[in-house]
């Protein structure tokens, strides 16, 4: 013989009505229009705030991303010299980008791209420049490794500034380091013979 298990509720209302009953004891049932525009100003606020600090922290991923990159780059630069006697690329002497001399070295496009870029990626296959100047005393194009004296000269740089801040720009030096400095300061230092200490 099985036995039901019934379950009565007070009063003998069925579940549905006692739900009722409850919500309408309460005397509510749900947010009046100055509650709801109280919670949805608050949301406002908070994005707010909260808006600034995530731009700042996506910002500084894509400057520590472009910096990696151009410690890469600089290690492809190395890489290719120690493959040639020495000598780093000399694009005017082979009709080749310096960024085309490089790829067996560093194949990633990525390498190649700065996150801040605003387009040059899409157009020259490159967010960087390089220290191929006109003048022999400050080039490091087609010079061997050990000319280039100065261990801080800018080699490798940001093609255009301000992707990484107001009057910034990333570049790595000579001796593989990299960093966020002035404008103004890298234009100087590609003025600077690379042969003197």
């Amino acid at each position: 013989m099985e036995r039901s298990l019934q379950i009565r509720h007070p009063g003998n209302a069925s579940p549905p009505t006692a739900a009722r009953a409850g919500i309408a004891a309460c005397g509510r049932s749900g947010f009046t229009l100055p509650e709801l525009l109280v919670v949805i100003g608050i949301i406002a606020v908070l994005i707010a705030l909260l808006l600034p600090a995530l731009s700042k922290a996506r910002s500084s991923g894509q400057t520590v991303s472009c910096l990696s990159n151009l410690r890469q780059i600089m290690m492809a630069f190395h890489l290719y010299a120690g493959d040639n006697k020495q000598r780093l690329p000399d694009p005017a002497a082979t009709d080749q980008s310096w960024e085309s001399m490089l790829r067996p070295y560093l194949r990633a496009r990525e390498a190649y791209h700065c996150a801040s870029d605003g387009g040059l990626f899409e157009n020259l296959r490159s967010s960087y420049d390089w220290r191929d100047t006109p003048d022999p005393a400050t080039t490091v194009a087609g010079k061997l490794l050990i000319e280039i004296r100065r261990a801080d000269a800018v080699f490798v740089f940001d093609a255009l500034p301000e992707w990484h801040g107001k009057g910034k720009i990333n570049s790595a030096q000579a001796d593989g380091s990299a960093q966020t400095m002035g404008y103004q300061d890298c234009l100087k230092d590609l003025d600077k013979p690379v042969n003197v200490p």
